[in-house]
């Protein structure tokens, strides 16, 4: 039992350094973006990058998680080679098919979200990076599966670096903004394939496995319900937040959301990587109940501590990073948000469960149901409250979800 909890906790330490290189971008960049950016561009690259993940989110399939599932159990290393072959063409499939279809409609999202043209290029840049993003997920969950935690650091450190230095190029000497963070993103993704292509070659043959795509489809086709669901959840704030008080409150409250997410990234994210492998290899050990028990007590006492942590120093963090003093407001949601995601680290691993039993359609229905409570609170609670009502939208939905995934 030890050893296990050792190996969980080596592992999820470990994804948390690569995780901390590539999440990091946005906190080091703060005083770069808040003294080159105003709060309405801000609100602009926030918006964007919701859109970003949303895509990569629903046309990835979640077949990278999927392949995971397939590939764990089985024991026969063609077939093993054969699912991650299988997985990795679907995905270039899907990204050429989503780059045909999306990049001719550039000018009309540009109208649609921001009234304008001008930001045509942005979305072109973004849909190349959502097309790229989509393939390079499968490289990165196949080295999480070899349990190759240190090339993974390497990997996620060199694509941190990169898009940092990108990032101060575009934005500080050529002074391209918005345009020229999107366009660091998809160099970052496009690093990412092309320095992971030996252990995807090494770990393939070119064989389709049809029947294990169906599968995986069957599997992850709930799940992206989940993850769209998800986005609405934690992001769709935004746009309701733009729809009453525009760009520059998005901007705002996109800071506080930021500096709250520490603990999404460091913590949660982290966890997720290293703990999905070990616990699908769990499933039938004998000690599995007691272990997975543990698990949850350590995981929520780091939790709830971190969440003290971020709360109590968030308003000078963010006079720290932000050298423009109408960001500085943003400190009032970091509590609210903080506590939120102690509440989502819990949902998680009870909704691990239905990912074990491949009742994925269980994790939909929990999703979908605390994503529309979460609309609806949205709506009648950033009205009269501001961004504050925001922040207090998603931990009441969060609670429900989590109370939700408990009893199923």
């Amino acid at each position: 039992m030890f050893a296990d909890i050792k190996l969980t906790i080596k592992q999820t330490s470990v994804y948390s350094l690569g995780n901390i290189s590539t999440k990091l971008v946005g906190f080091i960049l703060l005083p770069l973006y808040t003294a080159h950016l105003s709060t309405e561009d801000y609100g602009i690259l926030a918006i964007l990058q919701a859109i970003m993940q949303i895509l990569i989110g629903v046309f990835g399939l979640n077949l990278p998680t999927a392949m995971m599932r397939w590939y764990a159990p089985e024991k026969d290393p063609e077939k093993q080679k054969s699912i991650v072959f299988t997985s990795f063409i679907s995905t270039v499939g899907i990204a050429i098919i989503l780059s045909v279809l999306l990049l001719p409609l550039n000018e009309q999202f540009s109208i649609r979200l921001f009234e304008t043209r001008d930001f045509s290029s942005y979305f072109t840049f973004l849909f190349l990076a959502v097309s790229v993003g989509i393939v390079n997920n499968v490289p990165l969950s196949l080295i999480r599966l070899k349990e190759q935690s240190g090339f993974y650091i390497i990997v996620t450190t060199l694509k941190f670096t990169l898009i940092v230095l990108l990032n101060i190029y575009f934005v500080a000497i050529q002074k391209i903004g918005v345009e020229g963070i999107i366009i660091s993103e998809l160099i970052g993704h496009l690093f990412v394939i092309i320095i992971t292509a030996p252990i995807l070659l090494k770990n393939s043959i070119f064989k389709i496995d049809s029947s294990a795509l169906i599968g995986m489809i069957k599997y992850g086709a709930p799940l992206v319900f989940s993850l769209v669901f998800t986005f609405i959840l934690t992001l769709g704030d935004r746009f309701i937040i733009k729809y009453f008080y525009g760009d520059s409150s998005v901007g705002i409250y996109s800071l506080g959301h930021r500096i709250a997410s520490v603990i999404n990234m460091l913590i949660l994210q982290s966890f997720q990587l290293g703990f999905i492998p070990i616990a699908y290899k769990k499933l039938n050990d004998p000690n599995a109940k007691r272990y997975f028990s543990k698990i949850l007590t350590y995981y929520t006492l780091i939790l709830v501590f971190s969440a003290l942590v971020v709360s109590l120093f968030s308003q000078e963090l963010i006079r720290l990073l932000a050298t423009n003093s109408e960001y500085w407001i943003s400190f009032v949601v970091v509590p609210i948000i903080a506590f939120a995601f102690v509440l989502k680290g819990i949902q998680y691993t009870f909704a691990l469960s239905f990912h074990y039993t491949k009742k994925t359609g269980y994790s939909a229905f929990v999703f979908v149901l605390g994503a529309v409570i979460n609309i609806a609170l949205n709506i009648a609670l950033v009205q009269k409250y501001g961004f504050l009502g925001a922040a207090v939208s998603l931990l009441i939905s969060i609670f429900i979800m989590l109370i939700l995934s408990y009893i199923l």
